[in-house]
């Protein structure tokens, strides 16, 4: 499985292409291949090798043109409106083109600082276009040399304003000026012309430096840092003709600087001297995208499947880890529930050899339950129906028309008993109501008896409940059995 960030930087020339193939911490150049038909079936079999990786493509060529301008700062889909309008009205008909949105101005209406790159004949790039699309490799976006370089001087921690970056390479002088670390020019000069003596090298530096001047790009007052990086050693000899100016600042750049910064072995960036800027611009942002739309739709294919990959991975390890998390917590149940268990059977085991060790009863444990309840019965003080009848004869006594047909008594607790008294009315000559308040009047008087805590009538000649039907004779003689009723009261014992 390809890592995540592994991809093909490309380094095309009108001459020549070379394939370098990175990943974090790790690159292998693949090799340099010419524009004939040899070299394109050569860097055919490459890509199509190589066809699941994302494609950058770095050029280098005379024919690309650089414009600072400052726009009014506006957002969404009218901005892109506008640079695509200002790119068309910059540039004509160029096919490669691009904007870069630098910062914003700090005073005025604080308007939008871009740099608009533009390839401004790119024929020669076709071929190895048609390579890519042929085998269908996904294209992450074109960008020129010198914004594959801009990374490569953060590295080296450059930290002066005005920037000059003389790199000559593949027997060409690359003239790259940087503000604050951002391009805001470049310039190309080609193999034929002569830049190997110091005049001639010191020359294309000091003119640039008055286009620029002249441009308003770089501040009349302002000293310009130049750096020379040359695997050559060729522009050694114009350091000092440089630093005799004193608007020039020049130093050396040596390849084992170059190498620590990117973290390269020196002897692999001395033999592919090619792969430093490629492997600058490999694991950084892309800024400065020159592809058009159609040529970067794969390589949105391809982020969709990497990233519904990447998701489908995540998903995986989160289910996995899920499911150990339960595997081991159900581990850890089993374990806890035969641990129960085992002490569950020692526990058995320890009270069957107590058991076994009890000596034998003469009855069972539930007749043994009942000997203590009457036990308990038997060790309270005995009843003295004397004393808890006495209240009851008086108050009786106050009420001769009651005659007392039964006497219930039973404990209730160990302070009170329950008294059942089932009397009638000694004469009755067919009043309910005169019956119903002599038994009211004996209920009264009984509640109010010293001993006695509650009465409650039971039993009456007429039921008074709510739903009560009413039943009986309006005619004839009624016998004084009809007034039976019954009262429970409540005594204390003492």
């Amino acid at each position: 499985m390809n890592l995540f960030g592994r991809r093909l930087v490309l380094l095309a020339t009108p001459r020549q292409i070379g394939v370098l193939d990175w990943r974090p911490g790790s690159m292998h150049w693949l090799g340099e291949f010419s524009a004939g038909r040899e070299g394109l079936t050569a860097f055919r079999q490459v890509v199509a090798a190589h066809r699941q990786l994302p494609v950058l493509l770095v050029v280098d060529t005379v024919d690309e043109d650089y414009r600072s301008e400052i726009l009014p700062h506006v957002q969404g889909q009218a901005r892109a409106e506008m640079l695509a309008r200002k790119l068309r009205q910059v540039f004509r008909n160029a096919r490669f083109t691009a904007a870069w949105r630098q910062g914003r101005e700090a005073t005025g209406r604080r308007d939008d600082r871009y740099l608009l790159a533009a390839l401004t004949d790119a024929d020669w790039l076709t071929p190895w276009l048609s390579v890519l699309q042929h085998e269908a490799a996904p294209l992450a976006g074109i960008t020129p040399l010198a914004m594959a370089c801009q990374p490569l001087l953060a590295r080296l921690r450059v930290q002066e304003p005005h920037v000059l970056l003389a790199y000559r390479l593949n027997g060409r002088l690359r003239l790259s000026y940087y503000h604050e670390g951002q391009l805001r020019f470049s310039r190309l000069i080609g193999s034929d012309t002569p830049t190997q003596t110091p005049g001639n090298a010191a020359d294309e530096i000091a003119k640039t430096q008055l286009y620029l001047t002249g441009q308003r790009i770089l501040p009349r007052e302002a000293r310009l840092h130049v750096l020379l990086l040359d695997p050559s050693g060729q522009l050694d000899i114009a350091q000092a003709a440089l630093n005799a100016d004193p608007g020039f600042s020049a130093r050396l750049v040596d390849l084992s600087s170059v190498a620590r910064a990117l973290r390269i072995p020196p002897g692999f960036l001395s033999a592919t001297p090619d792969i430093a800027p490629l492997a600058a611009i490999a694991g950084a942002p892309l800024l400065l995208d020159l592809a058009p739309p159609p040529l970067l739709r794969r390589h949105a294919e391809f982020r969709w499947r990497r990233g519904l990959n990447l998701a489908a991975a995540v998903a995986a390890a989160a289910g996995l880890i899920l499911t150990a998390s339960h595997w081991l917590h159900a581990r850890d149940l089993r374990d806890e529930a035969l641990r129960m268990q085992a002490d569950a059977q020692r526990a058995d085991a320890r009270h069957a050899e107590t058991v076994r060790t009890f000596p034998a009863l003469a009855i069972r444990p539930d007749q043994l339950g009942q000997v203590l309840a009457l036990a308990g019965r038997l060790d309270r003080a005995p009843l003295d129906v004397a004393t808890l009848l006495a209240p009851l004869g008086q108050t009786l006594a106050w009420h001769p028309e009651v005659v007392v047909s039964g006497l219930t008594l039973q404990e209730a607790s160990a302070d009170a008993v329950d008294l059942r008294l089932d009397a009638r009315l000694a004469a009755f000559d067919g009043n309910y109501r005169a019956a119903m308040l002599q038994i009211d009047n004996l209920a009264a008087r009984l509640a109010t008896t010293p001993g006695i805590t509650s009465v409650e009538r039971i039993v009456s000649p007429v039921d008074t409940a709510p739903g009560a039907t009413l039943t009986g004779r309006t005619s004839g003689e009624t016998p004084a059995e009809a007034t039976r009723f019954s009262l429970s009261m409540q005594v204390r014992r003492s």
